[in-house]
């Protein structure tokens, strides 16, 4: 009889050892979730301030920007870049589009009219044909070279410079 109870007892306590064995697995598995969501988030943050920084970046980059200004976008140098169709290769830019629009005096009460054209006021620069993108934005000023009765000079208008990043898919 003593011999039956002590396989009941080893019997019971296999089935206890199984237990707090899933009872840790489940335990793990929560907090590899919790720890993937936040794996996650952080991914998210750093690509949104990775556009953010590449804002500032493209408006000091000597393609794009005037000598003398900060944030200052020579809007000579877009107009060509912009009026050329093969700039941009995909390795080049690690962005999925940057646009500019002239906002004033330009935008007032008028729909947008993309470069080069003649009184246009949108500036698409490269666009990778990417879907899923979030954009990003800054005002800078378009300044360009002006000569009236013999004298140089810069006129400004305010834009807008626009990233778009591309958004990581979250999966579940």
């Amino acid at each position: 009889m003593s011999g039956k109870k002590a396989q009941f007892k080893i019997q019971q306590m296999a089935f206890m050892v199984i237990a707090v064995f899933f009872f840790f697995i489940l335990v793990g598995m929560a907090y590899l979730g919790y720890q993937y969501k936040g794996v996650q988030e952080s991914f998210q943050k750093l690509q949104k301030e990775e556009a953010i920084r590449s804002l500032q970046v493209l408006t000091e980059l000597p393609e794009l920007s005037c000598s003398e200004e900060y944030l200052c976008i020579d809007e000579d140098k877009i107009y060509a870049l912009a009026s050329k169709k093969d700039y941009g290769n995909k390795n080049f830019w690690p962005i999925a589009s940057i646009r500019v629009y002239k906002i004033y005096p330009s935008f007032e009460g008028k729909e947008i009219l993309k470069c080069p054209a003649p009184e246009c006021n949108y500036y698409e620069i490269y666009d990778s044909k990417q879907t899923n993108i979030e954009e990003y934005a800054t005002y800078v000023s378009l300044c360009r070279k002006v000569r009236v009765q013999g004298y140089t000079y810069n006129q400004c208008d305010i834009g807008k410079l626009s990233v778009g990043v591309k958004i990581a898919e979250v999966t579940k």
